[in-house]
């Protein structure tokens, strides 16, 4: 499977403005929601393969009971593996991957960080991926032009 680009990561969420939120037992259970402050925690530590791996593990739960995820969170959860997979590409030193997004990593940290506080139920954290997600496509546009 390709990578998508930061333009169709943009695209894809802006459009979708996932909505998630913990009060609902039907998205999120107890492990899953463990598994994602675990990740959060990396996440802010700025531990990317610790914070894929993680990820990895609640990708791997959700595809082995059967339960299909909502829309949302199963959108939101692969736009963060693509996230850290850019990332952790980037960390390690490919060089197709770091030529190709090395000037967008922390665009794809702050979105994998955002994604999971979101995923956790911030409501903040919601505003501040539609902004930097508008932001984004704008100069994305820009840059285009």
């Amino acid at each position: 499977m390709e990578t998508p680009t930061s333009r169709e990561l943009v695209s894809l969420l802006f459009y979708l403005r996932i909505e998630i939120s913990l009060n609902n037992p039907e998205v999120m259970d107890s492990t899953m929601k463990h598994r994602l402050e675990n990740m959060l925690g990396y996440l802010e530590s700025e531990s990317y393969l610790m914070a894929y791996r993680t990820l990895n593990a609640i990708v791997t739960e959700n595809e082995a009971s059967g339960e299909l995820p909502s829309l949302e969170t199963s959108t939101a959860l692969e736009v963060m593996q693509t996230c850290l997979r850019i990332i952790v590409g980037e960390r390690v030193g490919h060089p197709e991957v770091a030529k190709h997004f090395a000037q967008t990593v922390s665009f794809y940290e702050r979105l994998a960080l955002l994604l999971t506080k979101k995923l956790l139920g911030d409501d903040s954290a919601a505003a501040e991926v539609d902004i930097l997600l508008f932001c984004h496509d704008a100069l994305a546009k820009h840059r285009r032009n």
